[in-house]
């Protein structure tokens, strides 16, 4: 046989195996129809052909393996809610993103060292993070702080614990921690009023049954301080944080030398708010904190109704968010 009968010969081998192909697949389709229900829908799509070269180079037809089906998309879609639906902060603040691989030269490190009445003397040193927000924490004390334009801050905070853990973050990440040891705190109980609105609030103490204005009143504007708690004599009242912040978290921290206190009597405790048109007929979210001994007591959240706005200019007393003191003599 020539070459040119033989590559004929091929030619019409692969033009009626293809016919016939086709011509199985119509049938299928065909012959279903006649054994469907009326009104159904009986076209059936043809199968796929394939052709291919094997290792040798020779012609292998056939149907795949594998047969496959389009993925329903639209049922796996799922609908979520808007942000600002669930979140509903107007201004809400921004998060930071953790690095981490520090560039040389940029560790921020936070120290402590210990002062009268069991305060803390907390510096901040960031030297890539000049006049940046900064929040400090302890336990669940939080105040707020900035950095000069070296990075630079220091601080001053109570101990809550004899073993005080303290961090600070900076945009939500936290960049550095220490630990005190603070046994002193042993010798004293404390009060902490904190909140994170620009509204004015102080923390009164009325020690021995003082009123407002006597000596016996304590707050943050008086000359008591942390070496007359120390002497035992009396207590005293400190502010923390900043009003400069994004978020100003501020508390004022009552302390009292129960431990070595010169006489009896109690101490009632009170919150002072500056009624202004902002805040008049409204409701202040605060928090509060007690310890005895150097353990807490009680920590809640509570609220400050302030009163009518006719009261402007005013301040408002509230003496039920704290328990009071009671004092022995020791």
């Amino acid at each position: 046989m020539s070459r040119f009968s033989t590559i004929k010969t091929i030619a019409s081998t692969l033009t009626v195996a293809v016919a016939l192909g086709f011509v199985m697949q119509y049938g299928e389709s065909d012959s279903g129809a006649g054994t469907s229900e009326a009104g159904s829908d009986n076209r059936i799509a043809p199968q796929t052909m394939m052709m291919a070269t094997n290792a040798q180079g020779e012609a292998v037809f056939g149907v795949p393996d594998v047969v496959t089906s389009p993925l329903d998309h639209a049922s796996n879609v799922r609908p979520i809610v808007a942000v600002d639906v669930v979140y509903t902060e107007l201004d809400p603040p921004s998060l930071g993103t953790i690095q981490s691989n520090p560039v040389d030269g940029c560790e921020t490190a936070l120290t402590a060292k210990r002062h009268a009445a069991a305060m803390i003397e907390l510096t901040v040193s960031a030297p890539c993070l000049q006049e940046e927000d900064f929040v400090i924490q302890h336990e669940s004390l939080v105040i707020a702080g900035v950095t000069d334009d070296e990075g630079l801050a220091v601080i001053m905070a109570p101990a809550l614990l004899a073993q005080a853990s303290f961090s600070v973050a900076f945009d939500n990440v936290l960049e550095a921690t220490t630990d005190i040891f603070v046994p002193e705190i042993r010798q004293y109980d404390r009060a902490v009023l904190q909140w994170q609105t620009a509204d004015n609030m102080r923390l009164h103490a009325l020690e021995g049954g003082a009123g407002i204005g006597d000596a016996g009143h304590i707050w943050s504007a008086s000359i008591h301080t942390a070496e007359d708690a120390r002497a035992g004599t009396n207590g005293f009242v400190a502010f923390l944080g900043s009003t400069d912040t994004e978020i100003p978290y501020q508390a004022e921290v009552y302390t009292f030398p129960s431990g070595q206190a010169s006489r009896d009597g109690g101490v009632t405790l009170m919150v002072g708010v500056g009624v202004t048109k902002d805040n008049c007929a409204r409701e202040i979210d605060a928090a509060t904190i007690q310890t005895s001994a150097g353990q807490i007591l009680a920590q809640s959240d509570v609220i400050v109704q302030m009163p009518a706005c006719d009261q402007v200019g005013e301040v408002a007393l509230q003496d039920d968010k704290f328990t009071d003191l009671q004092l022995a003599s020791n």
